[in-house]
């Protein structure tokens, strides 16, 4: 094929978004020729030659290196790409795994930030909460302030086995039988707000929760829980479920630990006085 029949370096450039420098570079390394070389020394490209170098440029975004791909073109055959492809499948399946948890992480920290500017933490509200799916921690029975390290180690691991990043929002949860001896030191597991695929999907249940909120540092919430107790008697409520506690703002928003903000809801019996529903 004759010289301008194909397409010099620039404009090869140009429609295949790859730089000059590149194109040359590719050619020195013995990756990615030109289709033909004319005797001054220019480089012209085919136009098949745009699905190779498509297919590089794809290679490099998943990670392979140069070498890789020169290794795999040089003995490329159905089987060998077949194999590749797959293998890049998989991998393409566990980066959209990750930012999907990614995704979720920066959406519940920017949600329980901006919704907990806009509210006043110093009242207490009941809520209608529908049923929301949890990751939990193996069940425990632990004071806040005896936090076992093991079950630290145990969540950490879950959470890297759905995929999720360090610093994924989670909380405690404090037992019915605990929160009816009027007791709010006590938890039987670590939670973080998740669909799972990896474990047995739990549920935070729908329906009423008593909502309260306090300026706490981590462990340092069970003082809170005699207000929430006067609260219940007072207003006549009554327990149905577990306590979920958790913050809207930690160490990522404040930069003092006992400004960090606690939120607590309490599972309770629909309210006689429906007034009380915000």
């Amino acid at each position: 094929m004759h010289s301008n029949e194909m397409l010099s370096i620039s404009a090869f450039s140009k429609l295949s978004e790859v730089s000059r420098k590149t194109l040359i570079y590719y050619d020195r390394i013995g990756l990615f020729k030109p289709a033909y070389v004319a005797d001054n020394g220019y480089r012209y490209y085919s136009h098949s030659q745009f699905e190779t170098i498509g297919v590089i440029h794809i290679f490099k975004e998943l990670g392979m290196s140069l070498e890789e791909i020169q290794q795999h073109l040089g003995e490329r055959s159905p089987e060998t790409t077949l194999q590749l492809l797959r293998k890049q499948e998989e991998n393409l399946q566990l980066q959209i795994a990750k930012l999907t948890q990614a995704k979720q992480m920066i959406i519940q920290r920017a949600e329980n930030i901006e919704q907990s500017m806009h509210l006043d933490t110093s009242q207490m509200h009941v809520i209608w909460q529908p049923e929301t799916p949890l990751l939990l921690s193996r069940r425990i029975y632990s004071s806040k302030k005896e936090f076992p390290e093991e079950l630290w180690e145990d969540f950490r691991v879950r959470l890297n086995k759905e995929h999720a990043p360090l610093g994924y929002p989670g909380g405690v949860i404090i037992p019915k039988a605990d929160l009816l001896r009027k007791d709010g030191d006590m938890i039987s597991h670590m939670y973080s707000y998740m669909t799972t695929e990896h474990h047995e999907q739990a549920y935070m249940p729908e329906g009423y929760y008593l909502v309260s909120y306090a300026r706490a540092d981590y462990g340092d919430t069970e003082r809170f829980f005699p207000q929430i107790f006067d609260h219940i008697e007072k207003k006549q409520y009554v327990i149905k479920g577990d306590a979920y506690e958790d913050y809207m703002q930690d160490e990522i928003v404040l930069q003092h630990a006992e400004d960090y903000l606690v939120r607590v809801m309490v599972h309770i019996e629909e309210p006689n006085d429906k007034g009380d529903i915000a």
